[in-house]
């Protein structure tokens, strides 16, 4: 890792968000214990999860599954459909009812 950041050169930049970005991950299984599976569909793999923090909550994870271009699963990224799967999931849980409103 780079201890002095004046030195960098600019093409170096992505490398070092890389570097820094791979740092700071945590994967998975260090924050949850897996207690099983729940089912599978047309983007991934949902698991039963328990968080490893004093909380202990209950999560669903999903995993989702790789793009197939022959025999090669590649991960390339998400698709459009599970990006608005995700969307969706997010405003449904951003919303919160108001007394306020009439």
């Amino acid at each position: 890792m780079v201890d002095d950041w004046s030195q960098v050169v600019p093409h170096d930049v992505m490398r070092i968000y890389r570097a820094k970005r791979d740092e700071a991950h945590r994967s998975v299984s260090s924050k949850y214990t897996i207690l099983g599976f729940i089912s599978s569909g047309t983007y991934g793999r949902v698991y039963k999860a328990q968080s490893k923090d004093e909380e202990a909550k209950l999560h669903a994870i999903k995993k989702f599954k790789p793009d197939k271009d022959g025999d090669v699963a590649t991960y390339t990224g998400i698709s459009q459909s599970a990006i608005r799967e995700i969307a969706v999931r997010i405003s449904c849980f951003s919303r919160r009812p108001s007394f306020d409103e009439q």
